[in-house]
């Protein structure tokens, strides 16, 4: 056993940081692609906010109107 893993030390590569929270948390296995959230409440709680995100965006891109008429392409002469 090494130094750091008897002072309670964690390797710097397995520590990451949640996207939605913050806070910092080991990666409990090296095997496959990194988590992105610190905990299955997080991942609930950014699903909720993208899905909130995509209907806001819907919302403002068909509720604008642009007031003027889109310009016809150019033909090649």
């Amino acid at each position: 056993m090494t130094t750091a893993a008897r002072k309670g030390q964690t390797n710097p590569a397995r520590q990451l940081h949640c996207a939605c929270c913050g806070r910092p948390f080991v990666r409990p296995s090296l095997r496959g692609p990194a988590p992105l959230y610190c905990s299955t409440d997080c991942q609930k709680q950014m699903r909720v906010r993208s899905r909130v995100w995509s209907l806001q965006q819907t919302a403002t891109t068909s509720a604008a109107p642009t007031g003027r008429r889109p310009t016809p392409l150019l033909k090649a002469s």
